[in-house]
């Protein structure tokens, strides 16, 4: 059965959509059912966009199916892989579990693929998990707990840093209101979120327009500016919910690349217009963007 997911627009940028926008189709890779029966509408959906890397995936979707949170749904949207992810996953046995929904698609980017994941999802709420990290075994019964506790409708969480050398717990700030966040976004040398991990009502990130396909890269920048922006108060979860596995493949190239869209960022969602401060942020931004990819090149 091929599906044509509806098209995702992000309200506030001003892009035109990307060409494969309005063509692309999806196909669900895994039409058969054995098992246990999926939720119709289950609490959380995670969603996973996956290009290549199979192997990595395989632990990421294992750490979610392990966990003791029992109300989920796993999305895959496998963004054009050289090898269908689909071969990966059956070899492995998780395609005979009816709460993994696997759609493939040709490459469209990862904006795209999050979209996809955005429109086949069923779940309230939307859990991203990148497809090298993993869940923590409590990390969906402490999200939905937060939920239910707060009444949030975003939450972030603290995650646990993984790298040759061994691991850390990177505890993240908290902020009373998304203007004071918007700040620490653009202004701050490290990011004061993890987008892997990050959950918010599925209803609330459709209606802000899903992810900006326009946006090269700091896709997620842009979606937590956005957000903010608009005055969704993003809720802080102290607690570890992911293991990010840190790599350094091409980091120094984006970042440079990446200046070139935090310029844009801070024009567009900067609190104030006038230019000083703006000049100022980017200038930090600037410095601490280059400041990185040097201590990279040098520690290789």
């Amino acid at each position: 059965m091929m599906v044509r997911p509806p098209d995702v627009r992000p309200q506030a940028s001003t892009h035109a959509p990307a060409p494969h926008a309005a063509a692309r189709q999806v196909a669900p890779a895994n039409a058969r059912h054995h098992g246990r029966t999926p939720p119709t509408t289950p609490a959380i959906s995670v969603c996973i966009a996956v290009r290549n890397r199979p192997e990595l995936l395989v632990k990421s979707v294992r750490s979610v199916l392990s966990g003791g949170f029992a109300d989920f749904e796993v999305v895959i949207v496998d963004d054009g892989s050289a090898t269908p992810v689909q071969e990966g996953l059956a070899a492995a046995g998780l395609l005979a579990d009816d709460r993994i929904r696997l759609v493939r698609q040709p490459p469209a980017g990862i904006s795209a693929a999050r979209n996809t994941a955005l429109q086949v999802a069923r779940g309230r709420y939307v859990t991203v998990l990148d497809s090298d990290d993993e869940l923590a075994h409590d990390g969906l019964s402490r999200i939905h707990e937060q939920f239910d506790r707060t009444g949030a409708r975003w939450i972030y969480t603290d995650y646990e840093e993984l790298t040759a050398a061994g691991s850390r717990v990177i505890h993240l700030p908290s902020f009373d209101s998304p203007r004071r966040m918007l700040w620490s976004v653009l202004s701050r040398p490290r990011l004061p979120f993890k987008h892997s991990g990050m959950s918010m009502e599925r209803d609330l990130l459709a209606g802000i327009g899903g992810y900006d396909e326009g946006t090269p890269i700091k896709v997620d920048v842009e979606l937590v500016l956005r957000a903010l922006a608009n005055g969704v108060h993003l809720v802080h979860l102290a607690h570890p919910v992911v293991r990010f596995h840190r790599h350094d493949t091409n980091i120094s190239r984006q970042r440079l690349a990446g200046l070139r869209v935090w310029n844009r960022l801070i024009r567009t969602y900067s609190p104030t217009r006038v230019p000083g401060p703006a000049l100022g942020i980017m200038l930090v931004r600037s410095a601490s963007e280059l400041g990185k990819a040097l201590v990279t090149a040098v520690g290789r």
